[in-house]
């Protein structure tokens, strides 16, 4: 019996290491601070009686250990892809809370997790729709007027498309920047030349928002002043080669155009 009561609660304990490993697995894919996906792993091992829980995170692997019943369990998750989506992340983290709250069992804690990340916070049409939105709005911050903020608005939405499709070809970040802000510039000459705006400066402004990795620079910051410097590193070396990527991408055509290399 005590064989069997010992082969039980080990069990438990791997499955409660995944389901911990995996929920910070997905608030790192989210965009989530290391410090926040750290503390949301500890209070998910604390709500089912492991105290002593060592998590290493950084924005591409994961490493959970904890010991219990005399033996160390280890589990280490791979991050290959990031994006943002704070709605899942609050959810993540609100049902780190609610597990000592609800007093839920691992299986119930499981079907909720899988049913978060599975739903889409918005739709294929709504992202699209938003992300025009978004930079028509900025364009008119940066000055822009009704005609720019139409084009923007426009040119936005084309943009954000050309991203979502080669990010679905698992083309590397760094070439999807270049093309996104080649086809900005492009777009935006060809705007000019063709008479329906007098400058692209608010056009291209309102737009390349959309490629600004605000957000990541925010949180590699946020996460070096916290102390965690190896994934304060990677995080802003990534910011790093993201704005390049933006900025060559615009160079080779803005270059091209002002030396008279088309119309």
């Amino acid at each position: 019996k005590g064989g069997k009561k010992m082969e039980r609660d080990f069990e438990d304990i791997d499955r409660i290491l995944n389901f911990a490993a995996e929920a910070g697995r997905n608030m790192l894919k989210c965009g989530g601070e290391i410090y926040r996906v750290e503390d949301t792993i500890q209070r998910l091992c604390m709500a089912f009686g492991i105290d002593n829980a060592e998590v290493f995170a950084t924005p591409t692997t994961l490493l959970l250990s904890v010991y219990k019943n005399k033996k160390v369990y280890s589990v280490v998750k791979r991050i290959n892809e990031r994006s943002t989506d704070l709605n899942m992340m609050k959810k993540i983290n609100a049902l780190s809370r609610n597990i000592a709250y609800e007093k839920l069992s691992i299986d119930e804690c499981e079907e909720r997790l899988e049913d978060i990340c599975k739903k889409e916070s918005y739709s294929y049409t709504v992202t699209i729709l938003g992300a025009g939105l978004v930079t028509s709005c900025f364009s008119i911050l940066f000055g822009g007027g009704e005609i720019d903020f139409i084009m923007s608005f426009l040119v936005g939405m084309v943009t954000k498309m050309l991203q979502e499709y080669l990010s679905e070809k698992s083309l590397n970040e760094f070439f999807v920047n270049i093309i996104c802000a080649a086809f900005i510039a492009m777009s935006s000459v060809v705007c000019v030349e063709g008479g329906v705006l007098k400058t692209m400066d608010y056009i291209i402004a309102g737009v390349i928002m959309l490629l600004v990795p605000g957000f990541a620079l925010t949180n590699a910051i946020r996460d070096i002043l916290d102390g965690q410097l190896v994934a304060g590193t990677a995080k802003l070396s990534e910011v790093i080669f993201s704005g390049t990527a933006t900025a060559v991408g615009m160079a080779l055509v803005l270059n091209w155009y002002l030396r008279g290399g088309f119309f």
